[in-house]
């Protein structure tokens, strides 16, 4: 069913001039949004302190298939991180994201490199600014505080899907705007905004109450490959050599060039989709074991899911930034 959602969405009719209207609106979202939360957990939800959430992920990254292990850590009110090793072929990379209070939580460094000789760099704030500089003082607070904004919505994404709530940190205000028809069914339609520009829009299964997927629009990912089975060496299955120091200067000079022609054009804005979908009952709670992404209409990751804890102790080491 959630697959077919992306078909024509039928707004009901409301008129934004009508406070009586949005008053109306208003209220149908929060029934919806309380029903959601009762289909998945009720009360419980209410007591939801912590959540740790780990799995496996294939990725399509550029050029590579990347396999992932993953581990979603949230620590209310005010700590989140998203740790993923990902391995494609000779590749192996290690990324951080997420926030402790309003520090960011990050990757000591934004690019993995290969015995093989490929490199991939994922463009987006944090990333070094052009030519490799390194941020001023002023720079990197601004650029911190993007982060730490970043994550907080990307937490509430996720936890629109799993929980039927946004972060704490974000004061969002849900209205409805309608019903999606599929031949199979239907959902109701929730937008869920914030003043500092968090915008979402949440699917809910009328016959279950249960979500279905979480859509919103943002840049489209851009990556940044270099090097790779050129440099991979090998024959007859053996395993990839080592790079010399003048091949991996020109792996790093390839990729900079890269990065400085991406930064001269602004990224697409494009419609993302997360699906939510297998609801198993964990400590008494529904929780969905199965994640997709999509972008611009084609899937970027698929996640399944091993392992879920509510209000499990988590290590505050987790969430130490590294710096």
């Amino acid at each position: 069913m959630q697959n077919k959602f992306l078909a024509q969405i039928v707004v009901a009719a409301v008129c934004c001039l009508a406070p009586l209207a949005a008053q109306q609106d208003d209220k149908k979202a929060q029934d919806v949004i309380a029903n959601v939360r009762r289909a998945i957990g009720g009360k419980k939800l209410d007591a939801v302190k912590s959540l740790t959430v780990q799995g496996s992920a294939q990725r399509n990254v550029g050029n590579f298939q990347m396999s992932t292990e993953l581990e979603v850590l949230i620590d209310l009110p005010d700590k989140y991180i998203r740790s993923e090793t990902s391995n494609g072929g000779p590749l192996t990379i290690a990324n951080v994201s997420g926030f402790s209070g309003d520090r960011p939580v990050k990757s000591p460094a934004p690019a993995g490199i290969g015995s093989g000789g490929a490199m991939i760099i994922r463009m987006g704030p944090g990333a070094p600014v052009s030519g490799g500089e390194k941020p001023t003082p002023e720079q990197q607070q601004e650029i911190d505080r993007q982060l730490v904004r970043l994550a907080r919505q990307e937490v509430s994404r996720l936890m629109l899907g799993w929980l039927a709530t946004t972060h704490p940190t974000l004061a969002v205000q849900y209205s409805y705007a309608g019903e999606a028809e599929a031949p199979d069914g239907k959902a109701y339609v929730i937008d869920v905004r914030s003043a500092d520009g968090f915008t979402a829009r949440l699917f809910v299964d009328e016959k279950t109450d249960l979500p279905l997927m979480v859509t919103f629009q943002g840049p489209q990912p851009r990556t940044i490959t270099a090097g790779g089975p050129r440099l991979a060496g090998g024959a007859g299955g053996q395993p990839p050599r080592q790079l010399t120091d003048e091949e991996r200067k020109k792996v790093q000079a390839d990729a900079q060039k890269q990065i400085e022609a991406a930064e001269r054009q602004p990224p697409a804005m494009v419609e993302h989709a997360f699906y939510f979908d297998d609801w198993r009952e964990v400590d008494g709670i529904r929780f969905p074991h199965a994640f997709r992404r999509a972008t611009a209409g084609a899937t970027s990751e698929e996640w399944t899911i091993n392992k879920v804890k509510v209000n499990a102790k988590i290590d505050p080491k987790k969430f130490e930034t590294g710096q």
